[in-house]
């Protein structure tokens, strides 16, 4: 008997009854045990990558699987189990895991409130009185499925011998091993099916030699007058001259306006290159790509244009990968049993991203919400991590209650797979504070020859700090902000924001704007233009702002005046960044901090940094803000209030310890809930959302294309929205959606005037 791990479709989509175009179930295993053992090899995981590779799909040796392709009312049948069977025999743990939840998501060791454990699968396969229910009818043992695995010319790799000793070090390794495997079975599942998609996944080389030399070529046209010049030549010397140290950890603290992105930049691929000199190139050991994390959108945008500007000319379209959130659909509960001759599942598979573009601009979110996923279409781009330079700008933003888990992790990153990390920021978290909550020890290289002095240096505005008691309207503030032709005010949360612009909007309309995420990536990007355009010295048109957060971290705009409503001390100083950027003004620029009248902030952690903020500020009144020193003692301070004092206080961390991957993903949300993207109708996404509507589905480039055109919402937000017939789901079994109701050129959504926000 011939027995084959797919089926074939015919041009029009209709399923291909001529077998002889049917895939083979030992090509199928083969091809998966290649590719998965070349994507494991620099995360040193080749041999488990293979073995994953050739048991992943070992159930699929039984006769009612393959009566299965022939007759698709057959359903229900689980084909993984008899690998996971397997490979738990040898030992080989997280290869057992990978397997399987190659479809259905990595399960737990031992809870069973997300699914079959992975201690009952295995012993419920070995007994034939539970075999047929757990299969759906499969009823050949382990070694019958083997006896026909040897028949098809196959055979089980030694491994070497691995023993677990640190349990969260496992975890890691074990989500990295499920993401060579599923991405190894996604790839060569399109390779049959999507030939001609396939073709297009082929992305150019790092070359970081060419890289580094446009933008050095990039950086020498720019002017080089003035005092933040020449600051930001400085920073760029730093980050060249600390390449050749060993790859590891690092910090670089610069304050806003020094050129952090181009010159870390520099210093991610001249590290590469200097390391990979010394390496033949088809060395496992050398590093492949560039990753850039950054908190927000907002910034993503920037940075992938301004990525995009240097290097789309040199090295094509696919060099730079801008990744904002899972647009795809993702894994459902009711997928389980179901494999790639689903349409539907196959296809949002396909549609995930795997990062394998040489330089990867994308969110902490996706960064680390995935490192901790057990979703394959989540997982899929995690071994690409691996011998990577991973820049992570302004750290600051990441959650005090998961430091411990997530700089354990990024820790691990360094030690057990070749990554090289930067942690950069004008106001450095006291990471080290957090020292005995880590499981390994945080000691870091500043890469900045000297952070207070350049912070000195390129002091360009004054801080006013409200006193106490005080507090203004906002109509008082619409008119101080009207007073003057250029002025940016950055408030706690949407309806804050929503409020202000109108009041600013109807003293003067010509050139208000508002920002937040509200508004969907490529509209924010459209209004960014036009406010640069507006706030060039040479344009002489007005320009007033007002915004969320999401407008400090990164974003260049430079106005002669600020206001930010009292908010956590490393948001005070981010918004003073976009004042007097670029030092056009000889003498400090005023950044006026207020209290509103009334006080509506986010809750949890950033409630209690605000009021950490105001305490802080009372005790050390003449304290220097721009300072990292500063900021250093605040953040010590803050992460003793609201920062886990021992590990297993952190429940990501906790549960990876347990091998309970579907908790652990679960605790591992950076915004506090779960988030799901909208397509708007705005631009593009109109087109995207008919295309959507009538074909049912969409491929994997316009997912990344959607990307720009979408908001997310909170749950409960979203839920709200469903209710109320805000947002239609055009097709029934993809869990993708889009916003049906009012979006406002000025403000984005309609309807929705939380008290939250979203960055």
């Amino acid at each position: 008997m011939k027995f084959f791990a797919h089926t074939a479709t015919l041009s029009d989509g209709k399923p291909d009854p001529n077998e002889d175009h049917w895939q083979p179930l030992s090509e199928h295993l083969c091809n998966v045990a290649r590719l998965a053992r070349e994507f494991a090899a620099p995360l040193k995981l080749a041999a488990d990558g293979e073995l994953a590779g050739l048991l992943h799909d070992l159930g699929k040796y039984a006769e009612r699987f393959q009566a299965r392709l022939r007759n698709p009312s057959i359903h229900g049948i689980n084909h993984w189990a008899a690998g996971t069977a397997h490979a738990s025999n040898l030992k080989a743990w997280a290869a057992a895991f990978a397997i399987d939840g190659h479809h259905t998501g990595i399960p737990s060791l031992n809870d069973n409130t997300a699914g079959i454990p992975l201690r009952q699968t295995v012993a419920e396969f070995k007994s034939l009185e539970t075999r047929s229910e757990l299969t759906g009818q499969c009823l050949e043992s382990l070694d019958e499925l083997l006896d026909r695995f040897s028949l098809d010319k196959l055979q089980i790799p030694s491994l070497p011998v691995h023993s677990i000793v640190d349990r969260f070090a496992e975890a890691l390794r074990t989500r990295m091993l499920f993401s060579c495997l599923v991405d190894a079975d996604f790839l060569d599942t399109e390779r049959h099916f999507r030939a001609d998609q396939a073709g297009l996944r082929a992305v150019p080389e790092l070359q970081p030699e060419q890289a580094l030399a446009a933008l050095q070529r990039d950086l020498e046209s720019k002017s080089s007058d003035g005092a933040v010049k020449a600051l930001r030549r400085q920073l760029l010397q730093d980050c060249l001259a600390a390449t050749e140290k060993p790859p590891g950890l690092f910090t670089l603290t610069a304050p806003t306006g020094s050129g952090k992105t181009l010159s870390s930049l520099a210093f991610a691929l001249k590290h590469i290159a200097f390391h990979n000199s010394a390496l033949p190139v088809n060395d496992w050991r050398r590093f492949r790509r560039v990753l850039v994390v950054i908190p927000y959108t907002s910034i993503i945008e920037q940075t992938a244009q301004v990525y995009r500007t240097l290097f789309e000319e040199a090295f094509g379209p696919d060099y730079v990968l801008e990744h904002h959130s899972a647009v795809a659909p993702r894994e459902r509960k009711e997928d389980s049993g179901r494999d790639a001759e689903n349409d539907r599942l196959r296809r949002a598979r396909l549609a995930a991203e795997n990062w394998a573009s040489p330089l990867v601009v994308t969110t902490n979110v996706q960064f680390f919400e995935s490192l901790f996923s057990n979703r394959p279409s989540d997982c899929r781009k995690l071994h690409n991590i691996g011998r990577s330079v991973v820049v992570f700008d302004e750290v600051q933003t990441l959650p005090p209650r998961l430091v411990p888990s997530l700089l354990s992790a990024v820790l691990l990153l360094t030690r057990d797979y070749g990554v090289t990390a930067v942690f950069m920021t004008a106001t450095q978290p006291a990471f080290a504070t957090a020292g005995p909550a880590l499981l390994y020890e945080w000691t870091p290289l500043e890469i900045s020859s000297n952070p207070a002095a350049m912070a000195e240096t390129l002091k360009r505005t004054r801080i006013e700090l409200p006193v106490a008691e005080s507090t203004v309207t906002w109509s008082e503030l619409a008119g101080r902000m009207t007073e003057q032709p250029h002025s940016l005010c950055v408030v706690n949360t949407t309806k804050d924001a929503r409020e202000l612009f109108r009041l600013v909007k109807g003293i003067k309309a010509d050139g208000a704007f508002h920002l937040s995420a509200r508004m969907c990536p490529a509209h924010r990007q459209e209004k960014l233009a036009e406010i640069r355009r507006r706030l060039d010295p040479k344009a002489h048109l007005a320009c007033r702002l007002v915004s969320t957060q999401l407008i400090e971290a990164g974003v260049d705009v430079d106005f002669p005046l600020a206001f930010r409503a009292l908010g956590p001390l490393d948001s005070i100083i981010q918004t003073a960044g976009r004042c007097n950027r670029e030092g056009r003004h000889t003498e400090p620029c005023p950044v006026v901090v207020f209290r509103p009248l009334e006080i509506k902030l986010p809750p949890g952690v950033y409630a209690l940094a605000t009021a950490k903020t105001e305490e802080f500020l009372a005790r050390h009144p003449d304290a220097p803000l721009h300072q990292p020193e500063t900021y250093w003692k605040y953040f010590a301070e803050l992460y003793k209030l609201v920062g886990p004092e021992k590990s297993d206080a952190d429940k990501v961390l906790k549960f990876s310890k347990e091998f309970d991957f579907p908790a652990a993903a679960e605790a591992c949300q950076l915004v506090g809930d779960e988030t799901h993207a909208v397509l708007v109708k705005w631009n593009r996404g109109a087109e995207l959302a008919e295309k959507f509507r009538r074909e049912k589905y969409l491929t994997a480039a316009n997912c990344r294309e959607a990307q720009r055109y979408s908001v997310n919402l909170y749950h409960a937000e979203f839920f709200d929205a469903q209710s109320k017939g805000y947002i239609c789901q055009p097709a029934e079994n993809w869990n993708f959606w889009v916003w049906n109701s009012d979006y406002d050129d000025d403000l984005g959504l309609g309807h929705l005037d939380a008290e939250s926000f979203l960055q």
